[in-house]
């Protein structure tokens, strides 16, 4: 039986893709804060999976969950877990910013490795970035510097490992269906986010059709997401592009 870890697996994204990927045949590993919606989700997955709880910001948890990968041969890792923080970049604490970073980046790159380090030829990581990671975000900028930095990471090893047969891939979702945008908010009134918007089930489908294609070293989740990024960023100055982002920022 393939086996997968998921980190960020107790809600969204994550969460679809454990039970998806339950659905496939994959013995599945979540990993996540919560130990009630883990113990939850793997009541619901069955008896062959299983979880950790962890912290992926804290040092003693994020290695636990990579001597996990070193003991276990895993022939999937995706890597969810993260979160945004919206507002204008000197109203956010310096702390908040690190813990944000230490996960969307830190957690991320140390996983990976880990992971690349124990694969073979037929294996997948997939590291969940964002559409924000093409186009540059004020009142969200370091959010969306954190995923330009997952993009281009993974993008990189795509090619790396490639000749191995280990394929690596960037998901690169846009509004998506889940409580993201009220998290990276916080307590501030806010407005839904507009243009258009994907369940977690459609973005997690896609995904795992890319996985099954592996040709591609990003995928962006949705059509009008292909279309819209593709659009701005071949067409469009960097100033207009950044100009526009900033004009219908949710974060300003």
């Amino acid at each position: 039986m393939k086996k997968a870890l998921i980190t960020g697996a107790s809600s969204g994204i994550g969460l679809v893709f454990a039970r998806q990927l339950a659905e496939q045949g994959y013995s599945v590993t979540c990993v996540a804060r919560s130990t009630d919606k883990l113990q939850a989700l793997i009541t619901e997955l069955g008896e062959s999976h299983r979880y950790i709880r962890a912290d992926l910001t804290h040092t003693h948890d994020l290695e636990l969950v990579c001597r996990d990968i070193r003991d276990t041969k895993y022939s999937l890792l995706v890597n969810n877990a993260g979160y945004g923080i919206y507002d204008r970049f000197a109203n956010i604490p310096q702390d908040k910013l690190h813990h944000l970073i230490r996960l969307n980046v830190t957690a991320l790159v140390e996983l990976s490795h880990v992971f690349l380090q124990t694969a073979s030829a037929g294996d997948a990581l997939l590291n969940v970035s964002s559409a924000l990671s093409l186009l540059p975000y004020p009142g969200g900028a370091v959010y969306s510097a954190t995923k330009a930095f997952v993009t281009n990471f993974t993008e990189a090893l795509w090619y790396e490992y490639k000749k191995k047969d280990i394929y690596v891939m960037a998901l690169l979702p846009g509004v998506t269906e889940t409580r993201f945008h009220d998290v990276a908010m916080g307590a501030r009134p806010h407005r839904e986010p507009g243009g258009p918007r994907y369940s977690p089930e459609i973005v997690v489908r896609e995904a795992l059709s890319a996985l099954q294609a592996r040709k591609n070293p990003t995928q962006v989740s949705g059509p009008k997401y292909r279309l819209l990024t593709g659009l701005a960023t071949r067409l469009l100055s960097r100033a207009c592009m950044v100009t526009m982002m900033g004009k219908g920022s949710a974060g300003l």
